[in-house]
């Protein structure tokens, strides 16, 4: 544990109430996009880690959760492409959701804000998936 983890889970434990929401991605559980394999094994750690955190800090008052965001477009999704390129992704990952569009950041905002709220009180050990319902999964055939 870092201290920034200690200092704040303290402060957390004394209040007997906290909120630990991790990010990360629809990847660690199973898209088929290719030469992704070591960023959905990261990805699937920290499913993993929230899940084990979860049981740890539970009977403290802390709930921990994660998000799985899907495709979002962001700057970092745009780098190094020209806009013609980018906007022929948009439309490749949106005919692979089951809403017809990408995510933008607003929409795993506002999850984590939910899960971030008191009104998630009930609500641990668990992953969100964002991702507008994607249909290329590994094992979808």
């Amino acid at each position: 544990m870092t201290d920034q983890f200690t200092i704040q889970f303290v402060f957390h434990q004394e209040r007997g109430y906290g909120r630990i929401v991790n990010i990360a991605s629809n990847a660690a559980i199973g898209t088929a996009l290719p030469a992704t394999t070591f960023y959905a094994a990261t990805k699937a750690e920290v499913l993993i880690m929230a899940r084990r955190f979860a049981m740890e800090l539970g009977r403290r008052g802390i709930t921990v959760n994660a998000v799985a965001p899907g495709w979002i477009v962001t700057e970092m999704a745009s780098a190094g492409r020209s806009e013609e390129d980018f906007q022929a992704r948009v439309r490749n990952m949106s005919e692979r959701t089951m809403v017809g569009r990408t995510g933008r950041p607003d929409d795993i905002a506002n999850a984590v804000a939910f899960l971030a709220s008191p009104e998630s009180g009930f609500v641990t050990a668990q992953v969100l998936t964002i991702d507008g319902g994607r249909m290329d999964y590994i094992g979808h055939g």
